[in-house]
């Protein structure tokens, strides 16, 4: 079994436990100490029971800590010296955590080398956001690029006259923030996916709002924008089969249009969709809120695909989306 414990001196680990929450669920056995607050539990009682908790055969723990060389830190070092089933992290951010987590929701182990590669991940999530263009060094903006460059299936693949057999898969999320923190932390491991392509008529023409999409998109995972009708074509061709895509689209009513005229989606998710609608919408789950046209265009996405399914985060209980249409 996999155990987490974030520790950080002030409430600082109860903000990242209400972040995480929303990002992974309650999937995991995560752990949050809070230290030296009035409130905070006493600190040695804490760490005691945690590692009495441990089960040194079966169990593998995974501790964050906010500084290297805090008190916190030097607690939980002095307490796991000489275990090999448990890893301290100091100096943590949220990407880690969260790549740390999708290992263990993967059902992968930890080592050493494992958790020395997920640390270099996440320093380079540390990144300096570009608000004049030109400003930033060479090699900064070159390292960003490179990470989310927009590439075709042309460019690595030659044509294909017939779709081959493969393992591959192709999801289709309807998730009106597109390319956020839920689909680059946790559905790009979840779906182990090669590429991401956003369908939107209005991102393509809006290089203010793809500049930003592209600071969200997960590192090493090529990103491709789009107009609805592109993508059609984009997805149809052969080449789409060769790779892990996530195609997301912003509304139900584009999930139908691309739906309609691509055969080889093999999975369709509604994910986060209405909260940024204005007017009269009717909850069917806890992130999916619908006018009554988009009720409309959901019953005609179930009748093309049946397993159309509503899944906020891919540790959630899926539901099929045909059960909420009347």
């Amino acid at each position: 079994m996999k155990k987490f414990l974030i520790a950080a001196h002030g409430n600082l680990a109860l903000g990242i436990k209400s972040t995480l929450e929303l990002f992974l669920g309650d999937a995991l056995d995560f752990i949050y100490l809070t230290a030296y607050t009035d409130d905070a539990p006493n600190l040695e009682e804490a760490l005691e029971n945690f590692f009495s908790s441990i089960d040194e055969q079966t169990d593998q723990a995974v501790i964050f800590t906010d500084l290297y060389g805090g008190s916190v830190s030097q607690k939980i070092a002095m307490k796991a010296i000489g275990k090999t089933n448990v890893s301290v992290i100091a100096g943590m951010n949220l990407p880690l955590i969260m790549e740390t987590a999708s290992l263990a929701l993967s059902g992968e182990d930890y080592d050493n080398d494992k958790i020395a590669k997920l640390i270099t991940g996440a320093r380079q999530e540390l990144k300096q956001v570009e608000l004049v263009a030109g400003t930033l060094k060479t090699d900064t903006a070159e390292t960003e690029q490179e990470m989310t460059e927009t590439v075709t299936l042309a460019s690595s693949t030659p044509a294909l006259t017939e779709r081959p057999e493969t393992n591959k898969h192709m999801t289709m999320r309807v998730d009106e923030r597109l390319i956020h923190g839920q689909v680059a932390m946790v559905w790009s491991k979840a779906l182990k996916l090669d590429g991401i392509v956003v369908a939107n008529d209005e991102v393509v023409k809006n290089q203010m709002q793809e500049n930003a999409l592209r600071m969200a998109a997960p590192n090493g995972i090529k990103v491709i924008m789009r107009s609805l009708d592109d993508s059609i074509t984009l997805l149809n061709d052969h080449r789409s089969a060769t790779k892990n895509l996530l195609v997301l689209v912003r509304t139900v009513k584009d999930a139908v249009t691309i739906a309609a005229k691509v055969a080889y989606l093999d999975r369709i998710n509604v994910g986060n969709v209405g909260k940024m609608v204005e007017g009269d919408k009717k909850k069917l789950a806890p992130t999916v809120l619908l006018t009554p046209s988009e009720e409309v265009a959901l019953k005609t996405l179930t009748e093309i695909c049946p397993e159309t399914d509503f899944q906020m985060v891919p540790t959630d209980k899926k539901e099929l989306a045909k059960d909420f249409v009347l």
